[in-house]
């Protein structure tokens, strides 16, 4: 296992990944692989989130509003109300390049969406890229984008797919009448989904 996430941790989007079949083009890479017929489970699963993300947005409305004190690690303190304000709130009031930079916050040492409303009053440390929590988040995020690129460009299943200590990989199953691999010629397609 250490072998396996060793060398996905040594490969990059410019490492040449084995072609197995497809058309040749010049240069000896094969062809991106045609976008396959979005596969039914997606739209299944987007109208699950769909539903309950509707539910958790009603369940909030209905929270009590009430002022609350958020301390930040210099002692700092910013006021805010509960159910509405949020991390990227207090850090868009602090300063939009360190909105920019979030990741994630930490609310009372718990790691806590950027965009979810804060309770109650609370400790809050604002989290960017360098901070090690930060990047095992970002990189988990990573995954899933990666993840749903992969699922719909080549209609596969997804297998195991973890942060690792210099970024992320996803292990996918193609389905069989894909042909071959994934080729360092499928990634132009895969980042443009991820870019979406």
């Amino acid at each position: 296992m250490a072998a396996l996430a060793e060398q996905a941790a040594n490969l990059s989007l410019n490492d040449k990944a084995p072609v197995k079949a497809g058309k040749p083009k010049k240069g000896g890479d094969a062809a991106p692989a045609p976008q396959m017929e979005r596969p039914e489970f997606i739209e299944h699963r987007n109208r699950i989130f769909d539903e309950l993300f509707e539910k958790q947005q009603q369940e909030i409305a209905q929270k009590p509003r009430e002022p609350i004190t958020v301390t930040l690690p210099d002692g700092s303190t910013r006021e805010g109300t509960s159910w509405e304000t949020t991390p990227m709130d207090i850090a868009n009031g602090i300063s939009k390049s360190l909105a920019k930079r979030l990741v994630i916050a930490k609310v009372n040492n718990v790691l806590w969406d950027t965009l979810r409303p804060l309770e109650g009053s609370a400790t809050l440390e604002l989290l960017d890229f360098e901070n090690e929590e930060a990047k095992m988040v970002y990189w988990h995020s990573s995954a899933h984008v990666l993840g749903e690129a992969c699922e719909l460009h080549f209609g596969c299943h997804l297998c195991n797919g973890p942060p690792i200590e210099n970024g992320f990989y996803y292990d996918v199953a193609v389905p069989e009448q894909f042909g071959r691999g994934i080729a360092q010629v499928d990634f132009a397609p895969l980042e443009a989904l991820a870019n979406k």
